[in-house]
């Protein structure tokens, strides 16, 4: 199934759906200022309007009645280039840890390629467990004490975020192999029939 099938033009006129959309589009301010040392303040503000968008989009879809599956795709898409993003130009910056960096790169891209392979084969989009929401904001709260006051304030912060990582990890991973189990199972009682 193509994903123009999935999603309908109208959904791009979403509240949800454009603050969605405008996180996206702020991305590669919120990276440049992250870069200049000299513009902290304005990466620091950037990051966090870009987060608060996060914030609003799932409730205002829910409370207007327009969750939709435009914005089950793009916003874990916009959730995970800005995690990650800032994440590599933090490690390049700010001495955040590069494991870290490629833990979350990992992750993220194996969340990614197991939903585009759930969504190709049960045309079905996987939505974002409680853990997974949790990481977000907690990666995004290490983020800003990385930029705000590098390692000193976000380590900690940092280490404490592993706890939610770890579990949206292993959720994610079971989720997915569920989702095969049952698609397997499905196969073979058509094959028994």
């Amino acid at each position: 199934m193509a994903l123009r099938d999935l999603i309908e033009p109208r959904e791009l006129l979403y509240p949800s759906n454009l603050l969605t959309i405008s996180r996206l589009l702020l991305l590669p301010a919120t990276i440049y200022y992250m870069q200049r040392t000299d513009r902290r303040e304005r990466a620091l503000l950037l990051l966090a309007i870009t987060m608060i968008t996060d914030a609003l989009d799932g409730p205002i879809a829910r409370r207007r009645g327009e969750v939709s599956k435009l914005g089950q795709i793009l916003d874990p898409i916009a959730d995970k280039a800005l995690i990650d993003s800032a994440a590599v130009m933090l490690s390049r910056t700010r001495g955040f840890p590069w494991w870290a960096t490629g833990l979350l790169i990992f992750r993220d891209v194996g969340i990614l390629l197991a939903g585009l392979i759930v969504l190709r084969r049960k045309a079905q989009i996987t939505t974002a467990e409680s853990s997974g929401k949790l990481t977000t904001l907690a990666m995004t709260i290490v983020a800003l004490l990385y930029l705000a006051g590098g390692p000193r304030w976000g380590k900690p912060a940092l280490y404490a975020a592993l706890v939610p990582f770890s579990l949206s990890f292993v959720q994610y991973g079971w989720r997915f192999i569920q989702i095969m189990r049952d698609e397997q199972g499905d196969a073979e009682r058509k094959d028994a029939m």
